[in-house]
């Protein structure tokens, strides 16, 4: 049972669930026990990452930025525009950029920094809550694989694929904390965000063919 099999009652209990993840994150990051994880694990990652850890989190991170995201949506959208495949064009567009138009709403809301204890790379301008990469991670990945998954017969691929989603996108959300540019809990909070978003816009496609349907 992937997303793209779920009926309208799972995918409401699914936003449900994580937007309710997401609002409790947003309310208690900045107090213990939460506060106290976020602190010691970038401390941690400051003081005693393996040099070799942070190599390896930096494909993920790439995954989940613009270069995979752009890359990712060319891609599809391409295939897309070829199939002639309209609503499904709109899912993504609207999974993938609204997503991130939403990332940056909160994080121009909370406003909160980042860690300051030492990163590989150059810390980003914008704040730190949500993660923009562990939502990308999420929508991008989760939405071209209900795609993709509708349009693959076998259904050991299916399993394959959704495999790769779910370990992609919890190795790009994890990168960020390995870098040292984000918290643990800006990383939960993506992950629920882009849970939330994705299963919203799967309900609002779901409603539309429904309506199509009909008529």
């Amino acid at each position: 049972m992937t997303l793209c099999h779920l009926g309208t009652r799972a995918l409401t209990t699914i936003t449900a669930v994580s937007i309710g993840g997401f609002v409790l994150l947003a309310a208690a990051y900045e107090r213990n026990p939460l506060a106290a994880v976020d602190r010691e694990t970038a401390e941690w990652v400051a003081t005693s990452m393996p040099s070799w850890a942070e190599w390896l989190a930096r494909p993920p991170s790439w995954l989940g930025g613009w270069i995979g995201v752009t890359a990712l949506a060319l891609v599809v959208c391409a295939v897309l525009l070829r199939e002639r495949a309209w609503l499904d064009l709109a899912f993504f567009l609207t999974a993938v950029a609204g997503s991130q138009i939403v990332v940056a709403l909160l994080k121009a809301g909370f406003d909160r920094p980042r860690p300051d204890l030492g990163s590989v790379v150059p810390l980003p301008s914008t704040a730190a809550f949500p993660s923009g990469h562990a939502t990308a991670g999420v929508v991008s990945l989760g939405a071209a694989a209900v795609l993709a998954g509708e349009r693959i017969s076998s259904q050991r691929a299916r399993v394959w694929l959704w495999t790769f989603v779910v370990v992609g996108g919890l190795a790009v959300g994890v990168s960020r904390i390995v870098l040292g540019v984000h918290y643990v809990t800006d990383v939960l909070a993506g992950w629920c965000l882009g849970l939330a978003w994705l299963a919203a816009c799967l309900l609002a496609r779901e409603r539309i063919l429904d309506h199509t349907e009909e008529v």
